[in-house]
C-alpha cells in the first residue's frame, strides 16, 4: 500500500521554488504534502455541483432515508421528541460505516465515500428527477424515493409551519422573489455547539464531558423529574410531561453515537488484525479503534481524539439534521490537547501534527448532502458555507493565537481545499509571524481567510445581543459572517438568518408602488406613484417604508418557525450536547431553554439600493436631467430603447465606494434607518433584529428576479457581489477610498457585520514588499473600524485561461462572497462577475 502512496504525485518535474515564483500553487502543494496526505486530498469526492449539476460518480444515499423511515414507522406511538431520536439511532446503528485507505480520522454524511447524505424529509422531486445521483439499479431506487417522499409528504413537517403563516404571506414567499432559505427558521442548520460544555470552560485535556458524562447528567434529571411526580402535584409539575420525554430521547441519542463510534473501532480492528499486512498502517488502524472506543463516550485526551471528536460531532448534527455551516473554533479548543501532544509529551512530532490537521481539513471538505437546485445556486460550486473560526483573544482578552493557529494555515496551503475556510479574528496582539502566515493564504490564491475586526465585532455582540464580554471573546463564525459565542446560553442552535431578504426589492418596490414587474403583482405595500415624487424625500420615504415592510415580512415568517418548528424538528443530539437543554430538558431549539439569542436579517443585494436612490437624487431631482415619468418609463421598459441614458446613470451619477458623500451619505442613512427599525423587531428570545448585508451567490440567484434600476442595471444582469462591496468597476478612487467610504458607516450599531470584497494583484503583492503594501492597507483597514475583508488575488488571464480550458484549472480557487469555491465549478455568470470585480492597486 505504501508504494501505491509514493506514485500518485503527478506533480511536475521541477523545482519547488520555480513552481512558486509561476504561482503554480497546487503542483507547490503536491510537492510538500506527506505521500499519505497526497493520497488522502485526490482521494475524496467532490460534493458540491458543478455549474449545476454533480459530477458523474456522485449518488444519494438511500440507504440512510430508508432506515430511518423504519425506524420512525416502527415507534408510531412515541411522543416526537422520542420518535425522532430512535429513528436516529436505529439508522446509525444499520448503515454502512467504511474506512478510507490511509485515513486516520472517520466518518461523513454518507454512507459511501461517493454518496450525498439525503434527509427522510427533504426527498421528493428535485432527486427524482435528477439522472446522475440515482444509484443503481435505477428502477427501484426511483421507487424507492417515490414511495419515501410519498410517506412523509404527509406526516406534516414543513406543512405544518406553513400552516401557522396567513395565506397570503406564503403566496407571496413561494413567488421566490422575496426570501431565500427556509421559511421556518427553526432546526434546519446552522446549528452552533455548546463547545464550553463538551471540552470544558478551562480548556484543560480530559476536563471536558463525555457522552457518557452527560447521558449520567440527565439521568439525574429525569430521577428528580420522576421524584416530583411521585410528590403530591402543586402544579410546577405539568411541565415535566413534556420535559421527560426531551431528556430520554436525548440519552438514546448520545448512546447511539457512542454506538456508532464504536461501529468504527470494531472496523478498524477487523482490518488491522485481519486484512492490512503493512506494520505501520496496522498501527494506525489500531490507533483509530482506540481513538473511537474512547470519544465520544469519554472526555479527548489527545490530539487525535479532539480532531476525531469535533468530526464526529459535526457528522452527527448533520446526520441528524439538514446543515449548511460549521461554526467552530479549531485552533482555540484544540490547543491544550497539540502543546501536551506536541510540546510537553513528544508523542507526535510537529509534520505528524500537521499532516493530521491537513486530514482533518480533507475529511471536513468531503462531507455533502444532497442540495437542489435553489440552495446550489446560491451557494455554487460548495454545499455549505463552512467558516472555521481562527485566531482571536482569549476570555482575558489575551492573545489566544497559537502553534495550531499556524498549523491550520499550513494545512490549509497544502491540502487547498474550497470547504472549510476560515475567518480569521484580527486584533492589535496579533504577532507578524501569524499575520504572514495569513497573507500567505491569500497570496496563494485560496481566498481565504477573511479578515474580522476582533475588537469591533466583540463590542458588536454585546451591543446587539447582551453577551457579556468573556463570553463574547469566544465567538465563532456562525456561518458566513455572524459573531456568536459558544457558550452555554450564548451558542445559537439554528438558523435564524433564515430571514434572508432580496433587499434591491426595498428600492424597486419603492419606485413601482409595490407592484413586483418580475412575478406581475402587487407584493409591496402602496407608497405612492413615483411619477408623482417631486423631490428626493418622498422617494426616500417610500424606500423606508418598503425597507420596513421587507423586514417585517421575513422576520414575521421566521419568529413564527422558530417559536414552533421544535414541535416538527427537534434536535435530541444537539440538545443532549447542551447544557442548557440538558438543565432546562426544553430541547435546544425551543427558546425556552434559555438561549440569548443571535438573530439578524441578512441582506442580499443590499448596496443597489444606495447606488440607485443616490442616481435618482443626482440626475432627476438635483441635476433635473430626467423626470421621474421618464426614469419610471425607461425602468419598465428594463431600458430597452433607453441605452444611453442608462449609460448616464451608470457613468455619470455617484456610487459607493469613492470615499464620495454625496452616494456615501445614502448609505449610511439608509442603514441607520434599518438600525432604527432593527430594534423595534423582536425575535423570540427577545432580541433585535440587526442586519447582515453579504450575498453568498445571491446576487446570481436573484439576477431574474430584481427588474431593472436606476444604477443602469436591467433585468438578468448579475447584481453587485454583495455586502458593502461597491459595484464590480465602480469603484474608480482606489482601494483606499473604498476603505474610507465603509468607514463612514458604524460597524457597531447600524448592523450585525458587513462583508467587503476586494481583488489585489498577485504580481503587485510578490515577496516581501508585497507584504508590506498588504500590512499598510491593513492597517487603514483596522484604523477605520471595518468588521471585515476578504480578498481574491487571482490574475484575470488565469481567470480567463480558466474559462477557456477548464479541465486544466481543476484546482484554482477564488473568493465569492462570504465562501470559496473552485473557480470552475461556478457558473459563467458569476465567474464574469468575479472577474468585473476592480484589481486594486495597494500604495
Amino acid at each position: 500500500m505504501a508504494e501505491i502512496v509514493a506514485k500518485t504525485s503527478t506533480a511536475p518535474d521541477r523545482p519547488l521554488e520555480e513552481l512558486e515564483q509561476d504561482r503554480a500553487w497546487w503542483w507547490a502543494a503536491e510537492k510538500k504534502r506527506s505521500p499519505r496526505l497526497d493520497y488522502l486530498r485526490k482521494a475524496v469526492w467532490k460534493k458540491g455541483r458543478r455549474g449545476g449539476a454533480y459530477e458523474q460518480g456522485i449518488k444519494v444515499d438511500l440507504e440512510s432515508p430508508q432506515l430511518y423511515t423504519d425506524g420512525w414507522r416502527a415507534n408510531e406511538g412515541d411522543p416526537q421528541p422520542l420518535r425522532r431520536a430512535k429513528a436516529n439511532a436505529y439508522m446509525m446503528e444499520n448503515r454502512t460505516v467504511f474506512i478510507t485507505d490511509h485515513a486516520q480520522l472517520v466518518g461523513t454524511e454518507g454512507n459511501l465515500p461517493h454518496t450525498l447524505f439525503a434527509n427522510a424529509q427533504m426527498l421528493g422531486g428535485e432527486i427524482y428527477n435528477d439522472p446522475i445521483v440515482i444509484p443503481e439499479p435505477e428502477e427501484e431506487s426511483l421507487q424507492l424515493i417515490a414511495d419515501l417522499s410519498s410517506y412523509w409528504s404527509a406526516q406534516g413537517g414543513i406543512r405544518e409551519i406553513l400552516k401557522l403563516l396567513r395565506s397570503e404571506d406564503v403566496g407571496k414567499y413561494i413567488t421566490g422573489a422575496l426570501m431565500w432559505g427556509f421559511p421556518f427558521g427553526g432546526s434546519y442548520g446552522y446549528a452552533g455547539k455548546d463547545y464550553e460544555y463538551i471540552f470544558g470552560p478551562d480548556q484543560i485535556p480530559g476536563a471536558g464531558k463525555g457522552f457518557q458524562d452527560m447521558i449520567d447528567e440527565i439521568q439525574e434529571q429525569i430521577d428528580e423529574a420522576e421524584a416530583k411526580l411521585d410528590s403530591s402535584p402543586d402544579g410546577s409539575e405539568i411541565d415535566l410531561y413534556e420535559k421527560l420525554p426531551n431528556w430520554e430521547a436525548m440519552q438514546i441519542a448520545l448512546e447511539a453515537c457512542i454506538n456508532h463510534a464504536r461501529r468504527y473501532a470494531r472496523l478498524a480492528r477487523i482490518i488491522a488484525e485481519n486484512f492490512e499486512p503493512d506494520p505501520k498502517r496496522k498501527q494506525e488502524l489500531l490507533r483509530v479503534a482506540e481513538t473511537c472506543e474512547r470519544v465520544p463516550a469519554k472526555p479527548a485526551q489527545t490530539f487525535q481524539e479532539y480532531l476525531q471528536l469535533q468530526h464526529f460531532i459535526q457528522t452527527w448534527t448533520r446526520i441528524e439534521e439538514f446543515e449548511s455551516a460549521w461554526p467552530t473554533r479549531p485552533d482555540y479548543y484544540g490547543t491544550p490537547y497539540y502543546d501536551k501532544d506536541v510540546n510537553v509529551d513528544k508523542t507526535l512530532t510537529k509534520d505528524e501534527a500537521l499532516d493530521l490537521v491537513g486530514e482533518f481539513l480533507i475529511r471536513a471538505y468531503e462531507m455533502g448532502h444532497f442540495l437542489g437546485r435553489g440552495g446550489a445556486e446560491a451557494l455554487q460550486g460548495i454545499v455549505g458555507t463552512w467558516v472555521w473560526t481562527l485566531g482571536g483573544v482569549n476570555k482575558d482578552g489575551s492573545d489566544a493565537c497559537t502553534d495550531l493557529t499556524t498549523a491550520f494555515l499550513q494545512a490549509a496551503r497544502m491540502v487547498r481545499v474550497a470547504n472549510p475556510t476560515f475567518g480569521f479574528r484580527w486584533h492589535p496582539q496579533v504577532k507578524d509571524e501569524v499575520m504572514r502566515e495569513v497573507f500567505e493564504c491569500i497570496r496563494q490564491g485560496l481566498g481565504y481567510p477573511s479578515i474580522r475586526n476582533d475588537p469591533v465585532l466583540i463590542a458588536n455582540g454585546m451591543y446587539w445581543h447582551r453577551h457579556p464580554l468573556e463570553e463574547m471573546r469566544t465567538w465563532v463564525h456562525q456561518a458566513c459572517m455572524s459573531p456568536c459565542p459558544a457558550t452555554k446560553y450564548g451558542y445559537q442552535p439554528c438558523r435564524m438568518a433564515s430571514a434572508t431578504m432580496n433587499a434591491s426589492k426595498m428600492v424597486e418596490y419603492a419606485l413601482h408602488n409595490g407592484y413586483d414587474h418580475c412575478v406581475n403583482m402587487q407584493i409591496g405595500p402602496k407608497t405612492g406613484d413615483a411619477r408623482q415624487f417631486t423631490d428626493f424625500e418622498q422617494l426616500f420615504q417610500a424606500w423606508v417604508k418598503q425597507m420596513e415592510w421587507l423586514m417585517n415580512f421575513g422576520v414575521r415568517i421566521v419568529n413564527a418557525g422558530r417559536a414552533n418548528s421544535y414541535k416538527n424538528f427537534g434536535r435530541p443530539f444537539l440538545s443532549g450536547i447542551s447544557e442548557r437543554s440538558v438543565e432546562s430538558g426544553y430541547d435546544t431549539v425551543d427558546p425556552r431553554s434559555g438561549e440569548r439569542g443571535n438573530s439578524w436579517v441578512t441582506l442580499f443585494t443590499f448596496v443597489e439600493n444606495a447606488d440607485s436612490l443616490a442616481s435618482v437624487k443626482k440626475l432627476v431631482f438635483d441635476d433635473k436631467k430626467y423626470t421621474m415619468d421618464q426614469l419610471i418609463t425607461a425602468l419598465e421598459c428594463n431600458w430597452d430603447g433607453y441605452e444611453q441614458m442608462r449609460l448616464d446613470f451608470v457613468k455619470n451619477a455617484p456610487k459607493w465606494g469613492n470615499d464620495d458623500d454625496y452616494a456615501d451619505e445614502i448609505m449610511v442613512r439608509c442603514l441607520q434607518e434599518i438600525a432604527r427599525h432593527s430594534h423595534e423587531l423582536k425575535d423570540p428570545c427577545g432580541n433585535p433584529w440587526p442586519v447582515l448585508p453579504e450575498n453568498v451567490s445571491g446576487n446570481i440567484h436573484f439576477s431574474n428576479r430584481v427588474h431593472a434600476l436606476p444604477n443602469g442595471r436591467r433585468l438578468g444582469d448579475a447584481l453587485y457581489d454583495g455586502g458593502i462591496s461597491p459595484g464590480p468597476g465602480l469603484d474608480k478612487k482606489g482601494p483606499t477610498a473604498v476603505l474610507k467610504s465603509c468607514g463612514k458607516i458604524n460597524h457597531i450599531s447600524d448592523g450585525r457585520a458587513f462583508l467587503l470584497n476586494q481583488r489585489l494583484s498577485p504580481t503587485q503583492l510578490a515577496g516581501e514588499k508585497g507584504y508590506q503594501l498588504w500590512k499598510a492597507y491593513m492597517k487603514t483597514w483596522a484604523d477605520l473600524g471595518l468588521d471585515h475583508v476578504q480578498f481574491n488575488m487571482v490574475d484575470d488571464a488565469t481567470l480567463r485561461a480558466a474559462q477557456r480550458e477548464p479541465e486544466k484549472y481543476q484546482e484554482l480557487i477564488v473568493r465569492v462572497a462570504g465562501y470559496s469555491a473552485h473557480f470552475v465549478d461556478i457558473s459563467r455568470k458569476t465567474q464574469d462577475n468575479i472577474i468585473q470585480r476592480t484589481v486594486q492597486g495597494l500604495g
